[in-house]
C-alpha cells in the first residue's frame, strides 16, 4: 500500500492586511493623548459638553498658593498668559481660549481672567468643565 501524502491545510491570509490595517486604525482613533501639563487643577462637572475641534488656546489656574497660571503647558504670569493670547489672537482671530480653572477657586479669580481676556480681545472664552459618562452630574 502507498502512503498518500496529506495535503497541508490552506490558511488564507489574503484579508489579514486589511484586518492589521483595520485594528491600526481602531486603536488610533480611540487612543487618547494626554497633553495637559502636570497641574493639579480640581475641574466642576457639568452635563454634557461640547467639543472644540478649531484652534485653542489654554489657560490653567492652579489653586495653590501662589495661585499658578500656566498657559498652555508652560507656567507663567496672568499678564504674560494675557499677552500670549493677545499674540496669537493677532494671527487667528477665530482663536477660542479655554480656562481650566480649579473649582475651589473664587468666583472673583476667574471672573478677573475673563476681564483679562476680555481686554485682550478673546472673543471666544469656555470654562472647562469635567464631564460625566452618560451626562449626569454627581
Amino acid at each position: 500500500m502507498l502512503k498518500r501524502k496529506k495535503a497541508m491545510p490552506n490558511i488564507p491570509v489574503s484579508s489579514m492586511a486589511d484586518i492589521a490595517f483595520l485594528l491600526l486604525v481602531f486603536f488610533m482613533v480611540t487612543s487618547v493623548l494626554d497633553s495637559d501639563p502636570d497641574v493639579q487643577v480640581s475641574l466642576p462637572e457639568v452635563a454634557g459638553g461640547e467639543q472644540l475641534n478649531k484652534k485653542i488656546a489654554n489657560i490653567y489656574l492652579a489653586n495653590d498658593e501662589k495661585h499658578s497660571v500656566y498657559f498652555n503647558t508652560m507656567r507663567m504670569s496672568l499678564p504674560e498668559a494675557i499677552n500670549n493670547v493677545r499674540a496669537k489672537l493677532s494671527t487667528n482671530p477665530d482663536l477660542k481660549v479655554l480656562v481650566h480653572a480649579d473649582k475651589d477657586l473664587t468666583y472673583n479669580d476667574v471672573d478677573r481672567v475673563f476681564d483679562f481676556l476680555k481686554e485682550a480681545g478673546a472673543l471666544k472664552v469656555s470654562l472647562v468643565t469635567q464631564t460625566n459618562p452618560g451626562g449626569g452630574m454627581k
